[in-house]
């Protein structure tokens, strides 16, 4: 299992709800932070962190499980082509 990348940013209960995750939660944290951080920061600043990593794993989570046809593609594969944006919401 993959490990939370930068965990000291997150407050503890953001932190807990992402390593309750799993693999697919620690990776979305993990592709919000090491690609759009100030987009991160701000989520955490408006308290909008929550709901939009809730949503972004539920929609992750039932491509994936739908496209089990597409297991010879990485999860990443999958997400981009069934058109989910992998980035971070604008807040």
């Amino acid at each position: 299992m993959q490990s939370l990348y930068n965990p000291d940013i997150y407050p503890d209960g953001i932190r807990e709800m992402i390593c309750e995750s799993g693999e697919t939660g620690i990776g979305i944290a993990n592709r919000w932070m090491t690609g759009w951080p100030k987009r991160v920061v701000k989520l955490l600043v408006e308290d909008m962190y929550e709901g939009a990593f809730q949503y972004q794993l539920l929609q992750e989570q039932d491509v994936i499980a739908r496209a089990s046809n597409l297991s010879h593609l990485a999860p990443m594969e999958i997400i981009v082509m069934s058109g989910l944006n992998p980035e971070p919401p604008e807040v």
